[in-house]
């Protein structure tokens, strides 16, 4: 298919080339025909100098033929008037003749035949004027001179006989050169008439072709016009689409920032949380050291080993340890619990689970603080009444609420050490998802550049369609 459309490229002929080639053809047949013409006019002129010169000669054999009389004209006058002046005309007259027979004998359209009769001319003219030298000389007798005159006009005579039959030889020339140089204006007339209907039908033949590929041109400019009015809409419409996922990737990455700022916020939240249950399981340790001189002392008073007023003073002492302990872990509990609602609301993802669980706990050391505090009340009552009447039943409540709160600071400790556990893992699943938001937001970046560069792309596209449109225009209105 390549080289089917390669080969009929190649067998089409461009607009230019085909009125290049067409004017190289005009300007070729009018050269032709100016030469023709002028070769015609050449021609006819010569045809016209040979007719001028056929006439001319006639002429002048005419007017020579007239001029033998002026010969015998002197001779007559001497015979009428015996007047001797008349012997210089004469003698000027002879004089003439000779002049004008040598310019008549080199007249170029004499035949050999009219030559031969220009001679004998000349011989009767010889004769005329040796009676006329005779008559001049007085050789002759005056009396004579009438008869010698007679016989001299008889020669004169005699000699225009022949140079009209020179004439009339001219005359037929001249009707044989003009009858040819008719026909051949005509012949030339016809040559050139065919000549410019041929140059007329060649010309209108180009100028079909010339016009028929202007209309195809025309066509194709106009299936061009067409084809770029479409790419131009899809071009528009492409760079719409560009233009709004740009700025749709452009909100992506804000948001992307923001997910990534929340995400370092979190992390610190995190890291701070983490501090605070190392701090709140280390409080929580040491309330279980108190608590366990606690269950000492009363152990010591369930055998008796101690008196009451001994186990009351270390009860209320380590009770006051304690409750500084738990007053200490609430304050460390509500700043967990503040951290972990603030992850909580900055968090997403797989993070979201163990921030809340991070609150949960937070709230449950919370609650077990204040039960805490409650059972510690109880236990100081419990070491008041062991003075009464219900001593074994008081010291075994003491005993139960000494095990109960060691219960719950174990708890506490527990859940302080799992809250620094999960806020670890928050800081590692906040470093995971920092540097997956990163790569996101990379190739989001990258995107947006490549939709940039596509849109920019896609602006000169749209410009260079709309410039091959307006030339496809033109191309149009010009064909």
């Amino acid at each position: 298919m390549e080289e089917t459309i390669e080969n009929s490229s190649a067998k089409q002929v461009s607009l230019m080339q085909m009125a290049k080639r067409n004017s190289v053809f005009s300007l070729l047949l009018f050269v032709a025909l100016i030469a023709i013409i002028f070769v015609a006019f050449q021609r006819d002129r010569d045809s016209m100098s040979t007719l001028e010169d056929v006439y001319r000669d006639q002429f002048n054999i005419e007017h020579f033929k007239a001029t033998l009389f002026d010969v015998i004209s002197p001779l007559n006058d001497f015979a009428l008037t015996s007047d001797e002046k008349n012997f210089q005309k004469l003698k000027d007259a002879i004089k003439h003749y000779e002049t004008t027979y040598a310019v008549i004998k080199t007249i170029p359209h004499l035949t050999a035949e009219n030559h031969k009769s220009l001679a004998k001319v000349h011989q009767l003219m010889t004769e005329v004027m040796n009676i006329a030298s005779d008559v001049a000389n007085q050789k002759i007798a005056a009396n004579q001179t009438g008869t010698v005159t007679i016989l001299a006009q008889n020669l004169v005579l005699g000699a225009q006989a022949k140079l009209e039959s020179i004439v009339q030889g001219l005359e037929e020339q001249l009707n044989r050169s003009s009858a040819e140089r008719q026909e051949k204006a005509t012949m030339q007339l016809y040559i050139l008439l065919a000549f410019i209907v041929f140059i007329v039908l060649l010309l209108e033949f180009l100028s079909r072709k010339l016009v028929n590929h202007a209309q195809q041109l025309s066509r194709a400019s106009s299936s061009v016009a067409t084809g770029i009015g479409d790419i131009l809409d899809a071009n528009k419409a492409q760079a719409s689409a560009s233009e709004q996922q740009t700025r749709f990737m452009e909100k992506v990455i804000k948001g992307l920032e923001l997910i990534a700022d929340s995400g370092t916020n979190i992390a610190t939240t995190a890291t701070s949380a983490e501090k605070a249950a190392s701090v709140s399981a280390s409080l929580a340790k040491g309330g279980l050291m108190e608590m366990e001189g606690i269950l000492a002392s009363v152990t010591t008073l369930k055998e008796g080993a101690q008196d009451e007023s001994g186990t009351a003073g270390l009860v209320n002492s380590k009770s006051d340890q304690l409750i500084r302990v738990l007053e200490q872990i609430s304050e460390v509990s509500d700043e967990a619990q503040l951290m972990a609602v603030n992850a909580s609301i900055e968090s997403s993802g797989s993070s979201s689970s163990v921030v809340d669980e991070m609150e949960r706990m937070a709230n449950q050391i919370r609650l077990s603080s204040d039960e805490i505090r409650a059972i510690v009340q109880e236990l100081r009552d419990g070491v008041i009444a062991s003075g009464t009447d219900n001593r074994v039943q008081s010291i075994n409540n003491i005993e139960e609420l000494s095990h109960r709160v060691t219960d719950l600071m174990s708890k506490i400790h527990n859940m302080s050490e799992k809250g620094g556990l999960s806020s670890g893992l928050v800081i590692q699943a906040t470093a995971r998802q920092n540097e997956r938001n990163q790569k996101i937001m990379q190739a989001l970046k990258h995107i947006s550049e490549l939709l940039q560069i596509s849109g920019n792309k896609l602006h000169a596209s749209n410009e260079a369609s709309v410039r091959l449109s307006e030339a496809s225009e033109s191309l149009q209105n010009m064909s």
